[in-house]
Order: structure tokens, then C-alpha cells, then sequence
């Protein structure tokens, strides 16, 4: 698949240092939440973990595909990177909201609930740059992309 000239300029509209920001952000916290999976099972009582565990796993799977495609670069498809961006932005608000709540007792779990959060606002602060299905980008003129303001909810009606 070939970049058309639409993409290659959607491509053009995004600041490298925005995509490798995400990136790394994505690359570090897909080995936080490894790290706080099995910082969780190692515990005595895995029972209140459990949702930490599977939120982890899933995370980690999401963050390091993002990563991977953002590495990649070429053959940029933007509604695929909003997908994927989104995707993975939403992942890390879930693992981080559950890993806050394990956060004071639990080393891991405080690593991984920041590594997560901030993987969530580069992955914000990319998104703003990409054009959504209109053609358009949400960053505003002279916005500064190195400190996001976006951030992702958690998600609500679960708690544990």
C-alpha cells in the first residue's frame, strides 16, 4: 500500500517529536504495566489484583502495537493511527485509574499508573495533530503539544 498524496500530507501536519514522544511513552509503558502484572501476581492475595492484572496485560499489548506502528511510520493511513492512538490512549486511562487505587501500597502498581498516564496524554497530544475523518486537526495554532492538556476519563461504572 502506497502513501497517497492526502497522506503523505496528513503525515507532514505531525510533529516528529510529538510521534517519538508517543512512542516512547507507549515503548515505557507497555513495560510498566509487564512490570506491574507480574509485580501483582506476585503478591500473597492476586484476588484484589485481578482486574490490575488483566488491565496490565491488555495495556502492555496495546502500548507496544502502538509503539511498533508509530516506529514504522510509512505507508500512513491516519484513520488507522486515530484508531490505534485512541485505542491505546484509552487502554492506559483504564490501567492507570485501576493502578492509582493500588498505588500507595504497591511500588509497581504507582509506576505503573504514571508510566500509563502520561503514555495517555502524548497519546492525546498526537491525536490532536492527526487529521480526523473530515480532513481537520484539533491542535489549535501555537499550541504547545510538549505539555498535553488532554486527558483521557476513566472509565466509569466499574468500581471494584
Amino acid at each position: 500500500m502506497n502513501s497517497s498524496g492526502s497522506e503523505s500530507a496528513a503525515l507532514d501536519r505531525v510533529d516528529p517529536r510529538t510521534q517519538a514522544a508517543c512512542m516512547e511513552a507507549c515503548a515505557a509503558s507497555a513495560l510498566a504495566c509487564e512490570a506491574c502484572a507480574d509485580g501483582c501476581l506476585a503478591e500473597r492475595d492476586i484476588l484484589p489484583f485481578r482486574r490490575a492484572i488483566q488491565l496490565d496485560r491488555n495495556c502492555a499489548d496495546i502500548c507496544l502495537a502502538t509503539a511498533r506502528m508509530l516506529a514504522r511510520g510509512s505507508d500512513f493511513d491516519p484513520r488507522l493511527w486515530r484508531a490505534q492512538i485512541e485505542a491505546c490512549a484509552r487502554a492506559c486511562s483504564f490501567c492507570s485509574a485501576e493502578c492509582v487505587r493500588h498505588a500507595y501500597h504497591h511500588a509497581h502498581c504507582r509506576l505503573c499508573a504514571e508510566a500509563s498516564r502520561l503514555c495517555a496524554e502524548r497519546c492525546g497530544a498526537l491525536l490532536r495533530e492527526l487529521p480526523d475523518t473530515h480532513g481537520g486537526t484539533h491542535a489549535r495554532p501555537g499550541q504547545d503539544t510538549e505539555h498535553p492538556e488532554t486527558r483521557w476519563p476513566a472509565p466509569s461504572g466499574r468500581e471494584a
